[in-house]
């Protein structure tokens, strides 16, 4: 199939699927005369790196992953883990520090309405 039917497949822009060939993500497509030829491989893989990079993963943090994949002729799921994982403690780093700064925030007006308004400190919250 054509870029324009894997684009269509996939929800990945031409340009996209371009750049994921120059950063090796995806395997070269064959040609046909002067045109990329797609496989049901290729829509697979496409669709992984989107899902990835919804949930936060950029392309250069998948690049070693495919790398390996191609090196070992299969998909190293060990690595893949390892990458996951890191991202829900980042994740979760950034789930702290948001109820960290949601209670500073609480903090402040409760501090405003003391300093300005004591009778509305009671029923800030």
């Amino acid at each position: 199939m054509y870029i324009g039917q894997v684009s269509n497949l996939t929800g990945a822009s031409r340009r996209a699927i371009r750049h994921y060939e120059t950063l090796t993500l995806i395997h070269p497509p064959q040609r046909s005369g002067s045109y990329r030829v797609y496989d049901d491989h290729h829509i697979i893989v496409i669709n992984l790196i989107k899902r990835a990079q919804s949930l936060g993963f950029k392309l250069s943090e998948l690049v070693p992953i495919l790398e390996a994949k191609r090196a070992k002729a299969a998909f190293p799921l060990e690595l893949a883990f390892e990458g996951i994982d890191e991202k829900r403690k980042e994740l979760k780093r950034q789930i702290l520090k948001a109820k960290q700064t949601d209670k500073a925030l609480l903090d402040l007006k409760q501090e405003l309405a003391e300093v300005f308004n004591p009778d509305l400190s009671l029923v800030i919250g």
